[in-house]
């Protein structure tokens, strides 16, 4: 029954990276049954390959692709699901099946025990996070969004002896449920005005003149960017994050911060751009705003924190509302800048997290003033956490300041003069905080505690080296990314 079921699901063509994904989200499953006691080894290695294996898929992919892919589950293609692969899906599932593959490495030394139950449900919040993107209608978006969902809430309470850990999950649970039904009556308000809720169609029928200015259209507008905000954590629908970061493991932290925000952030560009045109819909001024106060909600909490995971997470939070900026921008420009950031974003904050999550795992505290010094005993590991830090304070070399500064002179270009003032004067803010955090890590003396800190292990340094060579890499070389960006976002605004 188990391989008929398997070879039933496997003979859907989803294409070859959500292909990939959902095998090895299954077959580590049916493994983990098996592999009790000693024998936990083999799922992690297992899934580790996976990713890697899917990594080298998405790529080539990527490469390969010549244009959006449409692939329909029926000949009913109005009502049918639909699987959609363009430039845009490939770019951000990359980034996701990367920051999964960092975070699988980095888990080997970080999680000590129930390993059979974590790579599965690790790889399944991944496949949930792809499926989004390559989702062609607003019902297999759902589905996939779920699935993201439910691994996500199980993987913030992993360590559910500690009632912090379940109050986070439950918190998440709530505000991502009231998101989700708001992105459910928008659905249901476009299916009622047009009939059909894949993307295409719906773009092509919302062009009608007598829908452009009606109201249930704004108001579906409305209700979609407010669930997809929630799990984006922009304000004023962040709460859920900051409890949520401290509370679950270091690698699930990176992944929620790194990429799982990022699935919000996706559909509202992907929704935005393609079915609401800023052309032919007035949602520009209305996202800058929410992104403003996004930005400032962000950066001023990040400075109050001295707990190092709350204050990478309100960190977060600052860097949606540059990323959604972008969008609000409006143009090439902009939206090349909002993409590029996602990526430096992405990485930089797995990197951060990561790399704080091997001095608690060190040293088990997460308290800055205890953490004091601690460089001097960690010196890889909290120079890896500089180069974050350093990257997303907009330091000029590394590669969030190439994003930050395509954003800012977009929205220079755009004549959006007191907007692109106040995202400068929130990248000052970051730099504050974050050179602030690398001053107590590495000038200040040393605690008892920090003293008696060891280096981290090798496979926790891997991919923290990896991420922070990648940060040099594009800060001294961004034209490789940038002209991806650009034609990303050519693609989106000429649809």
């Amino acid at each position: 029954m188990i391989i008929m079921i398997l070879s039933s699901i496997l003979s859907v063509n989803f294409s070859e990276t959500l292909n990939s994904l959902i095998f090895f989200t299954l077959t580590s499953a049916m493994l983990a049954v098996f592999a009790k006691g000693k024998r936990e080894k083999i799922v992690e290695i297992y899934v580790i390959a996976g990713f890697l294996v899917t990594f080298l898929l998405s790529i080539n992919q990527f490469i390969l692709n010549s244009g959006p892919v449409k692939i329909y589950a029926s000949q009913y293609q109005l009502v049918s699901s639909q699987i959609f692969v363009d430039d845009l899906s490939m770019y951000v599932a990359s980034i996701f099946v990367f920051i999964g593959l960092m975070a699988s490495v980095f888990s080997t030394e970080y999680i000590e025990e129930r390993k059979r139950e974590y790579y599965p449900l690790l790889v399944a919040m991944v496949t949930g996070m792809v499926g989004v993107v390559f989702s062609g209608d607003f019902v297999t978006l759902f589905i996939f969004w779920e699935m993201m969902s439910l691994t996500a809430y199980v993987l913030v309470a992993f360590f559910y002896r500690r009632w912090e850990a379940v109050e986070a999950s439950f918190k998440y649970l709530i505000m991502s449920t009231a998101g989700t039904a708001s992105i459910l009556f928008g659905m249901s308000l476009l299916y009622g005005m047009v009939g059909t809720l894949t993307f295409t169609s719906l773009s092509e029928a919302l062009k009608i003149s007598g829908l452009q200015n009606n109201a249930w259209t704004y108001l579906s507008i409305a209700l979609l960017i407010t669930g997809f905000g929630v799990n984006a954590a922009m304000a004023p629908f962040h709460s859920w994050l900051p409890d949520a970061h401290p509370a679950a493991p270091s690698p699930i932290s990176a992944m929620l911060s790194g990429v799982v925000i990022k699935t919000g952030v996706y559909a509202m560009y992907r929704v935005l751009t393609l079915i609401f045109p800023s052309t032919l819909y007035n949602w520009q001024i209305g996202l800058i705003l929410f992104s403003i106060v996004t930005m400032i909600v962000g950066n001023t909490l990040a400075m109050l924190q001295n707990d190092i995971k709350r204050l990478l997470a309100f960190s977060s939070i600052a860097h949606i509302g540059y990323i959604v900026f972008a969008l609000g921008i409006g143009t090439i420009a902009g939206l090349a800048g909002g993409l590029l950031h996602i990526l430096n974003h992405a990485s930089m904050k797995a990197l951060l997290f990561l790399s704080a999550g091997a001095l608690i795992h060190t040293v088990k505290t997460r308290d800055l003033d205890t953490l004091s010094g601690i460089g001097r005993r960690m010196p890889i590991t909290v120079t890896c956490f500089s180069i974050g830090a350093f990257s997303l304070a907009g330091i000029p070399g590394l590669n969030s300041f190439v994003s930050e500064f395509q954003i800012i002179t977009a929205a220079i270009d755009a004549k959006l003069y007191l907007y692109a003032a106040i995202m400068i004067l929130n990248v000052l803010l970051g730099a504050a905080y974050y050179l602030r955090v690398v001053q107590i890590l590495f000038v200040r003396p040393p605690t008892d505690v920090s003293e008696k800190a060891v280096e981290a292990p090798p496979m926790m340094l891997a991919p923290l080296i990896m991420l922070s060579i990648l940060a040099v890499m594009i800060g001294v070389y961004p034209a490789p990314f940038m002209d991806i960006v650009k034609k990303i976002a050519e693609q989106l605004l000429t649809a």
